[in-house]
């Protein structure tokens, strides 16, 4: 058996998947040449070709689509062998450090870590902010055990749980000028009016791709102080439907409509982990604590497209 058949027979699964070497190298973020070496190792120790070479897609020959099923049991073993070997290293984990993005419900959160923390006394948590401008580089690095987010799809290797979902729009204080305008605005209309926007760090000008809508901004890397800031009239920003929700109940801030649907897309609640390496024992108790919460308890593990 060859050393490395793993990683050959995961190449062979990314190019079948993606059709081609270039895209498989690209998920796999190895070089073209590795990729292409790893398949000819494979068709050299199988004695035949797996996959046929046409103008715009590598297609399976028949012999390679007899075995692919195969190589993607052998490969989700591995994954499985090295996720279960650092979890007996690991042990019975007493700490989670996770990521929470900026629009998560923090109401569903608060009620997950509550029954959480009856049935875990000694758990020890630690949450660090962020935003989906550096969220899945940060969960890859391995400093944490997994991540809540809203997203719109989910990198192929990022591992997530689907929890729900959640609609974005533009919000601000009952007394500011666009509260007392006719609904829907006009998308030029919000664009006349300060923004108050989230930035988790100065290196960063815009943390979400589209939702910079003015040409008045003021950027805030805490979620506390963009509320209070929208609900003394400083100006509008763009939130979750969970995130003001009880200062709308209090009739402090207003959720405003806007004629441009972009203005109000559906985002899919995750909590989300890389596929290689899933959460411990605790870890996934919350996991679990968090998808009974949402109502999710038998919602499928999900594996998309990269944006």
């Amino acid at each position: 058996m060859h050393p490395n058949l793993v990683d050959h027979l995961r190449a062979f699964c990314a190019i079948a998947d993606h059709g081609s070497l270039t895209a498989a190298a690209r998920e796999l973020r190895r070089p073209i040449s590795s990729v292409s070496y790893s398949l000819a190792q494979l068709e050299g120790q199988c004695g035949f070709a797996l996959l046929g070479r046409g103008p715009n897609r590598a297609e399976l020959t028949e012999r390679g689509r007899v075995l692919l099923a195969e190589a993607r049991s052998v490969v989700e073993g591995a994954r499985s062998f090295v996720t279960h070997a650092a979890s007996l290293e690991k042990g019975e984990e007493t700490r989670l450090r996770v990521l929470i993005d900026v629009l998560f419900p923090r109401a569903h959160l608060n009620r997950a870590l509550r029954v959480f923390g009856r049935d875990h006394p000694h758990a020890r948590f630690q949450f660090f902010n962020s935003s989906l401008a550096t969220l899945w580089d940060d969960l890859r690095d391995g400093s944490f055990d997994f991540a809540l987010t809203l997203a719109a799809a989910i990198p192929s290797d990022i591992s997530a749980r689907h929890l729900g979902s959640e609609t974005l729009g533009p919000v601000c204080a009952t007394d500011h000028l666009l509260a007392r305008m006719p609904q829907p605005l006009a998308m030029r209309t919000l664009g006349q009016e300060r923004q108050i926007y989230y930035v988790g760090s100065p290196q960063i000008d815009m943390e979400r791709v589209g939702r910079l809508f003015s040409a008045d901004v003021w950027t805030v890397n805490d979620v506390e102080l963009i509320k209070s800031m929208v609900s003394a009239g400083l100006g509008w920003c763009f939130s979750a439907s969970s995130t003001f929700a009880p200062e709308i109940a209090r009739g402090e801030v207003v959720a405003l409509t806007c004629e441009d649907m972009q203005f109000h897309p559906v985002r899919t609640v995750v909590v989300a982990w890389p596929a290689h390496r899933r959460p411990g024992p605790l870890g996934r108790r919350m996991v679990q604590t968090l998808a009974e919460e949402f109502g999710q308890d038998g919602a499928p593990i999900l594996r998309s497209e990269a944006r």
